[in-house]
Order: structure tokens, then C-alpha cells, then sequence
């Protein structure tokens, strides 16, 4: 099928990604504190029908540290181009999709097609009341992985918080995602992060965004995290949302097979 690995020089720094595989191209964007590895068992299917790439953010993985402000955006642009990819369909996961959404606003003729899998957004503008108190939630739990972050460590952390986005997991990807989270400390510990995205926030361009977008988020996830997804499937003038009811944040992971045709039929679609 063919590998490539390689470096990307950007503005201050580099990123780290790997091309594999033939076909129409794919984009992974990683959730925000893993690395490329977390599409280990996606990719090993995909690139049997598709041409992927994926790539480390700037503070995660083989990349090196936002020491700057950087967009988040020419940053894609940049791996795309050293990839020889004039455009492709962005599959995001957790704040990939928010990464995703945001380039196909920007740069619509580079994106056939934004799979957005349990897209992380932050707090809601206007939130209906049912909003308000499902991002509540969230936050007092992210409070509380703070405290233990502070008091047991990045493992102790990296544990609560695992459990918390992702309870269908298994022992062994439970693991997993625990130890990328560590193997990722820089991102989790950054002081500052210097990542700049799309102005105003994509969270409130959805319906500018002519681009297809298939939505999919998992029973199992944050009611927050939900309710992001009907808003962007509501709002989109193209978009179609997925429920997968035994799937939390991560259903490449906690439910591989539904994921796995969830992707063929939107790149089926995209043709």
C-alpha cells in the first residue's frame, strides 16, 4: 500500500504525519490530547480503501510546541499540501471535528466531505436551559480532574478522565487512551495554549458551512456532547446525525464495527 512518515515545516515549528494506503483521500484529526495512534485500528481497514493521512497538532505526539500564535487551520492546510492533497474528507474526532468544521469553512473547495465524530465545542452560545445544565456537568467534572491532577498527577488524571468520556471502553483500549493521555502530558500541562481557530468560532457558523457533513456521536457520551451534535446537524444546511447507542466519545474504539460502516457509507456517499 505504501507508508509515508515524515516531517511538515510550519511557521515555529513541525508536525509529525504518516500517509498510507490508495484511493480517494482521508484526513484523521486527532481528539486533543492523543496523538495519530488513536486511529491505529481505523486506519488498518482504511487504507485498504482510501489514501489517509494523519497528522500530530502542535504540544501532542512528534510535533514540536506551540511556543507562538499559530492557526490551527493553515496547520492542516500545510500537512494537506505536503501530502500532495488538493482535497480530501476530514474525518475529526472530539476537537478534530471542531478543527475540521472550522478548515471547511475557510477553505471549502479543500473538503469533499467533514465527518464530525463526537465534536467538542466548549461552552454553548444561547444555551436552551436543558444546554446549560448538560455543559454544567462537564465542567464540574473537568473541575474535578483538575483537582486530581493537582493532587495525584497526569496518570490519576488521565484515569478519571478516561472513565468519564469514554465508559464503553474496553480493559485494553481503556489503556490505551490512559497511556496516550500520558504520553501527552506537554498538551494536558500547557500553561498557555497558543492554537488559534476560526474567527468567530465555528461553534457559531455552522449554518455557513455549504460542505456535507455526516454528525455521529455515542449513547454512551457526555449529554453535552450530544446536544452539540444536534446543533450542528440542526443548523448545517447539509449535515446528517448518527446515534450509535453503545458508543461514548471515542466509537472507533467502543463500538469499531458501527463505526467502521458508519465511515464506508459517508465515503461511499462522497464518492
Amino acid at each position: 500500500m505504501g507508508e509515508l512518515q515524515n516531517f511538515v515545516d510550519v511557521p515555529g515549528g513541525h508536525l509529525y504525519r504518516e500517509t498510507r494506503g490508495r484511493g480517494q483521500d482521508v484526513l484523521l484529526l486527532n481528539a486533543g490530547t492523543a496523538d495519530v495512534r488513536m486511529w491505529d485500528t481505523t486506519v488498518a481497514w482504511l487504507a485498504r480503501i482510501a489514501r489517509v493521512t494523519t497528522f500530530d497538532y502542535r504540544d501532542t505526539g512528534l510535533s514540536s510546541p506551540g511556543t507562538a500564535p499559530f492557526s490551527e487551520l493553515d496547520d492542516i492546510a500545510a500537512v494537506l499540501d505536503a501530502a500532495g492533497v488538493s482535497s480530501a474528507v476530514l474525518v475529526g474526532s472530539s476537537e478534530g471535528a471542531r478543527r475540521a468544521l472550522g478548515f471547511a469553512h475557510r477553505h471549502p473547495e479543500r473538503v469533499r466531505r467533514v465527518v464530525a465524530v463526537s465534536g467538542s465545542f466548549g461552552d454553548f452560545p444561547d444555551p436552551s436551559p436543558q444546554e446549560a445544565a448538560a455543559r454544567q456537568v462537564m465542567l464540574d467534572k473537568f473541575a474535578q480532574i483538575d483537582g486530581v491532577l493537582a493532587e495525584a498527577g497526569v496518570r490519576a488524571a488521565a484515569e478519571v478522565g478516561v472513565d468519564a468520556w469514554a465508559p464503553a471502553l474496553d480493559t485494553y483500549h481503556r489503556r490505551r487512551m490512559i497511556g496516550l493521555e500520558v504520553a501527552n502530558t506537554h498538551r494536558i500541562t500547557l500553561a498557555q495554549y497558543h492554537g488559534v481557530e476560526l474567527d468567530p468560532p465555528v461553534k457559531t457558523r455552522f449554518a455557513e458551512i455549504a460542505t456535507p457533513i455526516s454528525v455521529l456521536v455515542g449513547g454512551r457520551d457526555f449529554e453535552g456532547t450530544a446536544l452539540w451534535a444536534r446543533r450542528l446537524a440542526a443548523q448545517a444546511p447539509d449535515a446528517s446525525l448518527t446515534v450509535v447507542a453503545e458508543a461514548d466519545h471515542f466509537p472507533m474504539l467502543s463500538a469499531p464495527k458501527q463505526f467502521e460502516d458508519f465511515l464506508r457509507e459517508a465515503l461511499a456517499q462522497t464518492g
